[in-house]
């Protein structure tokens, strides 16, 4: 594997790094076309139809969703020591909101379902924005089509993290039982800070023998950011996902949407080997 490269941007963390910094695990793939139904809350919505399908653990997206009203949060400084960085109060929006694109990871938070998401958004007046929703405030305006990816018998389960100071989600098996090897497989992966991304997520492929993969979720953040326009964002707090991102013999390319602390949207591919991850960046692949 390549070495991580050294960052002209980088952040301290409370507690000591963990040696091992790409957590991933993988199992036969599952698909999932379901529709989030309007009048449920986000949260719902996503976990009651993949508990349906048998799946356990793995990421959503879905596009063009009215939700009214929309409760979010956004990426903020830290107050003290004790987090390298932390979020905003939380915001509300209300009649006329559509979110262009999400992705989200479904997991599970003390046994019950959780999902963690991250989006960009226009409202009423047409501006964009993004950040971190609040699922269980946030409603379905109409129902809409979207789409998961995962594994049965694995999921993302939610644990305490002394290098962040943070809780944070965890690929975990949830039985003995052994996964099946035949089929296409996917991948779900935990990168920790200051691990280049795209490098990361090709790491998370070899370690699986993969030489083609699609990024299918991408929740996350990273220290400002360095794209291949020449661009390069000097904020120490962002959040990002995934538009589309692949791993084609080997080598990642990554388009992202950015939210910086004051909600603003910034769109691109990444520069490898310039972008390491700030807090954490929860990873969802499947195998070509």
């Amino acid at each position: 594997m390549p070495a991580t490269p050294a960052f002209a941007r980088t952040v301290r963390h409370p507690g000591a790094p963990d040696p091992q910094r790409i957590v991933t695990l993988s199992g036969p793939a599952m698909h999932l076309d379901f529709m989030l139904e309007a009048g449920m809350n986000l949260r719902d919505a996503i976990s009651i139809p993949l508990a349906r399908a048998g799946l356990d653990g793995g990421t959503v997206r879905f596009a063009n969703l009215p939700v009214a009203p929309l409760h979010f949060l956004m990426p903020a400084l830290a107050v003290d020591d004790q987090h390298a960085a932390f979020y905003s109060a939380p915001h509300a929006m209300e009649e006329g909101t559509v979110i262009e694109y999400a992705c989200a990871t479904a997991g599970r938070k003390d046994g019950e379902p959780f999902v963690h998401c991250h989006a960009i958004w226009r409202g009423r007046d047409g501006q964009r924005q993004g950040g971190h929703l609040m699922m269980e405030k946030t409603e379905v305006g109409a129902s809409t089509p979207a789409q998961a990816w995962g594994l049965h018998d694995a999921t993302m389960a939610t644990r305490y993290d002394p290098e962040t100071n943070f809780t944070l989600f965890y690929p975990t098996r949830l039985s003995d039982q052994p996964l099946s090897a035949r089929g296409k497989r996917v991948v779900l992966a935990r990168i920790r800070p200051d691990q280049d991304l795209t490098i990361a997520v090709e790491q998370a492929c070899a370690e699986h023998g993969m030489r083609d993969a699609i990024v299918r979720g991408s929740v996350g953040s990273i220290i400002g950011a360095e794209f291949e326009d020449g661009r390069v964002l000097d904020d120490r707090a962002t959040e990002i996902l995934v538009r589309s991102g692949e791993v084609r013999d080997g080598i990642g390319r990554l388009d992202i949407g950015l939210i910086n602390p004051q909600g603003q949207v910034c769109e691109g591919v990444l520069k490898r080997g310039s972008n390491p991850v700030l807090i954490c960046f929860e990873l969802v692949l499947e195998e070509k």
